[in-house]
């Protein structure tokens, strides 16, 4: 409610701007944090299941991003299929929250593959899912290396019309070969800016083990995802820019930014201990860690 005139008005919207909201939970025991979301029930009792929200384990909330107030809850998804091949894999929980929200997907037989290599037509099909892009507006594109009935070409058609991601060629996009982690920052930093996100910089400038290895054209946007804790080191202090970018290493880094998006203090979280290892630290409390 806000006063005007003396009278109490409720607020409704935002003008097109976003809040944070928390919700307090507690798990059930069974219940994977990668699947909790919070859900939207408009005036006709629809249910929409909100992307960008996440649960956080350190304060007990579900958090999400709205522009309107209205009425909120928190629901539970099971992703189909119940991957066979990520039970203690580091980037367990990461794969559920984008596997349970759509945005990655199995590559058949129950298997997920976790460290295989993220494909350019892959990655781009998560931002387009992540953004909620509307397909039938980009069934054409120029690009000769794409077929029409590929599952990434509207995605592919999108982010090239967007300015978000360039062909490898100017007719040719190569959506099968594997995404480097330096291109992985760069597509990452350009579609914040084309999306108008603004990312933060909650970290100070980490000068890695192997930066003169990063290419000078990925240089600033490996820079602003390491500040805003969506992007981080390997082992030894590097950053492996030419290293292939796993599909476990993806699926973290669109839960970091969806978070990040959402509430951008929880950018603060990432933090690099002594021997280089980037572990994810909330009120002086070891969390999760990944590589």
């Amino acid at each position: 409610m806000y006063l005007s005139g003396g009278k109490e008005t409720p607020i409704t919207d935002f003008n097109g701007h976003t809040i944070a909201v928390r919700l307090p939970y507690a798990p059930a025991k069974d219940e994977k944090a990668g699947n909790l979301y919070a859900v939207y029930v408009d005036g006709k009792g629809k249910v929409e299941w909100l992307t960008k929200s996440s649960y956080d384990p350190d304060l007990g909330t579900v958090v999400f991003e709205t522009g309107h107030f209205s009425i909120y809850g928190i629901s539970y998804k099971t992703p189909v299929p119940d991957f066979t091949d990520i039970k203690n894999h580091w980037a367990e929980d990461n794969i559920i929250f984008a596997a349970s929200r759509g945005l990655l997907t199995g590559t058949g037989n129950n298997q997920f593959s976790p460290d295989t290599g993220m494909t350019r037509g892959m990655f781009v099909t998560a931002l387009g899912r992540l953004a909620g892009i509307d397909l039938d507006s980009y069934k054409t594109g120029k690009f000769t290396d794409v077929k029409a009935d590929a599952y990434y070409a509207s995605y592919v058609n999108w982010v090239a019309e967007k300015g978000i991601v360039d062909g490898t060629a100017a007719t040719t996009f190569s959506p099968d070969t594997n995404i480097m982690r330096e291109q992985m920052a760069a597509i990452m930093a350009n579609y914040a800016k084309k999306l108008c996100y603004d990312l933060p910089v909650a970290h100070e400038d980490v000068t890695f083990a192997d930066n003169a290895q990063i290419s000078g054209w990925a240089a600033k946007e490996v820079k602003a995802m390491q500040q805003a804790g969506i992007l981080t080191g390997k082992s030894g202090s590097k950053f492996d820019p030419q290293g292939t970018a796993t599909r476990a290493e993806v699926a973290t880094v669109l839960r970091r930014f969806v978070e990040i998006v959402i509430d951008p203090q929880t950018a603060q979280g990432w933090m690099q201990n002594h021997s280089g290892s980037w572990q994810y630290m909330k009120n002086g409390k070891l969390a999760t860690s990944w590589l």
